[in-house]
């Protein structure tokens, strides 16, 4: 089976330019919320994407390989996953495709999901992980940092040591040639069937029940 190891090592190696910013700048956060804490990392990557000589895009829309399906849940049936997905940042470089990166405090995410996609596409995947135990096993392609936060409570509060630049970098194995052809293939077919259904009269979407 062949692997082709070059994003999924620039995905570790971008991970590791990263912490090596975040120590070389002290970064640290010392009683926030969660969303505060999410904020100031996502500040911090932005910085670093900038000192790269590199431009992002917050919020920057993607698809998954897989179309949604239309799933039942009792009284309301829902597409899953949803039609319209978002990467927290697309790293867009001269030299190099577009890198895919999530923050996350925790594992019960969409991230995983996403960053799948993106590393299926050829395309570097970096997962913040920051709080929290952390899933064992990572997708193909995909690198992840873990930022320690320590957390208080009532009120819940999250801190962060300055990063030293041995914060742990964990890495999925290669992508393999066939998994990316088959990944091109469904990518392929998507969006030859979402065309076909946009040129069809519109049809009625998921139904609730009021009781």
């Amino acid at each position: 089976m062949a692997h082709e190891p070059t994003e999924a090592c620039e995905s570790e190696i971008l991970a590791a330019s990263l912490r090596t910013y975040l120590s070389e700048t002290g970064f640290s956060l010392t009683g926030l919320t969660g969303k505060g804490a999410t904020q100031s990392i996502t500040r911090a990557v932005v910085q670093w994407v900038g000192a790269s000589g590199w431009r992002c895009r917050t919020e920057a829309q993607m698809r998954y390989i897989d179309p949604p399906r239309l799933t039942n849940g009792g009284c309301i049936a829902y597409w899953s996953p949803s039609w319209s997905a978002y990467l927290d940042l697309r790293v867009i470089r001269k030299d190099g495709p577009p890198v895919a990166v999530e923050i996350d405090r925790a594992d019960e995410s969409t991230a995983v999901d996403k960053l799948r996609d993106e590393a299926l596409r050829g395309r570097p995947a970096l997962w913040i992980r920051w709080h929290g135990a952390l899933r064992a096993e990572l997708p193909a392609g995909v690198a992840r940092l873990h930022l320690p936060t320590r957390s208080s409570k009532a009120p819940l509060r999250y801190s962060l040591a300055p990063v030293t630049g041995t914060e742990a970098i964990t890495l999925g194995p290669a992508v393999t040639s066939e998994a990316r052809a088959d990944a091109l293939r469904r990518d392929q077919q998507r969006i030859a069937d979402e065309k076909r259904a946009a040129a069809r009269p519109q049809e009625r979407g998921p139904i609730r029940c009021y009781r």
